[in-house]
Parts: structure tokens; sequence; C-alpha cells
């Protein structure tokens, strides 16, 4: 069925047995977003909230003076606490990592529950992407907050660093992340295809010397014990 075939075929179903109130109450009915979400920017100097989108109500249904950064941990599932805790060091380690002009090319991403105003914890996909630097120093941050509770395959306690506008992005951070340079995640890319430190070197234009030693530095930053271990856990995770 070619696609003409299929958009004639979909119109006769979903034309059957159909009305204009039908239409008319689809439309109130089913929500635009299907990750109802809200959104803060925090001010990094101040370790507060500068502004807090009026959507906080409908997703968690607190109003705007109910909530803060120093609530937030409280509001957490205390399950979650510590986990919440681990991911945001381990974000604000690899921030610190990053060149200034990479801090706007990079969103932070992990799951935990929230506690609503009705009482119920719900589970939140939190992004968090700087949103204003000055002077080589990060300054504010936006942070959204997404409902993702009927979304079982999400409920997960993983984190993600994700690289904007083609930049490499780093999928379910363990300890034992380490970040690498542009050049490095190059020859990682390199080696995952197969290629040997002389093919490398040839492709680089870059001494056999050189190639090696980057190798050398990106089995250490893994923790791995070889570079066979090296290779499954760069795919495994995605860092390529």
């Amino acid at each position: 069925m070619d696609w003409g075939n299929l958009l004639k075929k979909g119109m006769e179903v979903f034309s059957q047995e159909s009305n204009a109130n039908d239409d008319v109450n689809f439309k109130m009915n089913k929500p635009i977003d299907p990750f109802p979400s809200y959104y803060f920017i925090f001010n990094c100097e101040s370790a507060e909230i500068d502004y807090i989108s009026p959507e906080l109500k409908n997703v968690l249904g607190y109003e705007a003076n109910e909530y803060s950064i120093g609530l937030l941990l409280d509001y957490i599932h205390p399950n979650d606490q510590p986990i919440f805790i681990r991911h945001e060091t381990k974000a604000l380690e690899f921030c610190k990592q990053l060149s200034a002009d990479l801090q706007e090319k990079y969103c932070v991403m992990h799951n935990f529950r929230l506690k609503t105003k009705a009482g119920d914890f719900i589970w939140i996909q939190q992004q968090s992407y700087a949103c204003e630097v000055k002077d080589r120093v990060l300054k504010k941050t936006m942070v959204i907050h997404s409902n993702i509770n009927n979304f079982k395959s999400y409920h997960k306690h993983e984190l993600h660093f994700i690289g904007l506008n083609g930049h490499p992005s780093y999928y379910n951070i363990q300890d034992s992340f380490t970040l690498y340079t542009k050049r490095e995640h190059e020859i990682l890319s390199l080696m995952v295809q197969g290629l040997t430190s002389e093919a490398i070197a040839k492709k680089l234009q870059r001494s056999i010397h050189t190639i090696r030693n980057h190798r050398k530095t990106i089995l250490e930053k893994s923790k791995c014990e070889n570079v066979q271990e090296l290779l499954v856990k760069a795919i495994r995770e995605s860092w390529v």
C-alpha cells in the first residue's frame, strides 16, 4: 500500500460514524501536550527561583508561593532523594568540565517521583538547560518538569547528558563517567568503527604516538579494564 492509498484508507476509517459534535468533543477533551509540564528559572547565584510558570498548578496542584528550591527536596519521594542528589552532583561535575562556549550546548535529564498537593507521587522528567551565561559564568538555568506518570517505560532512575546541535550525548551515566574532549570522542568513535591506531592516525593526520596517548587517556577515563570492555560500554551507553 503506497502513501496515497494509506491516507485514503485512514480517511475512510476515521470518517465512519463521525459527526461535527464528536469533533468538537475531541478537541475539547484531548490534551494538547501528552507530557503536561511547567518550568522555572533557577538563579545560580542566589540559589532561588526567579520565575515559575503558571502550569505548576496544573501539574502538581501547588501555587507559586508554595514551591521553592528549599521545598523541592521535601516534595521528592524519600527513596528518590539520595538518587536525585547523586544525579545533581554528577551534573555539576559534568558542567564543570565543559568550556564556557559549551555550557549552552547540553541538556541534563533525569527522572524521579514528586509529590503533588493532593499527596500522590507522580513520575517527573527533569530537563535542565543553561539559559543565561555572562562573562563565561553560568548565571541562570531553565528547569522543565514534565509529568510522565502514564509512560511506564520512562519510570527509571537514569541520568543523561543530551548534546544539542550535533554535540555528543551521554546516556545512563554511571558514577565512573568522565567527559571526553572533542578529540577523544572523535578517536573513540573511530575505535568503535573498528579502526586501528595506525588507521586513525592516518585518517586524522596525527602521529601514531599521539593517537596511542589519546587511547590510553580514553581507557583511563572510562574506568574499564581493557579496550574490549571500553567499546562494549561505549556502544551500550551511547557515548558515540
